[in-house]
């Protein structure tokens, strides 16, 4: 093999190794945000059938009130 096939393939390879990081990385991101969007619509849930006030949640969700009313409203 040449010295600029043997190059290619190397960069090739570590094009290939990036992407397959940058999916991992994604997926992970994409879990943790399902994740506390789910656990916050649970709570919400609470919220609405008059278990929990809206600080609680919050509070259980460790965000602030407003920072819940956001993520729960979008």
């Amino acid at each position: 093999m040449t010295f600029f096939m043997e190059l290619r393939r190397r960069e090739e390879t570590g094009r290939a190794e990036g992407r397959a990081e940058g999916r991992a990385e994604g997926l992970a991101e994409r879990e943790a945000k399902g994740t506390i969007k789910g656990k916050a619509e649970a709570l919400m849930g609470l919220v609405h059938d008059g278990l929990l006030t809206m600080k609680e949640a919050a509070k259980r969700a460790g965000m602030t009130e407003e920072a819940f009313r956001k993520l729960v409203t979008r």
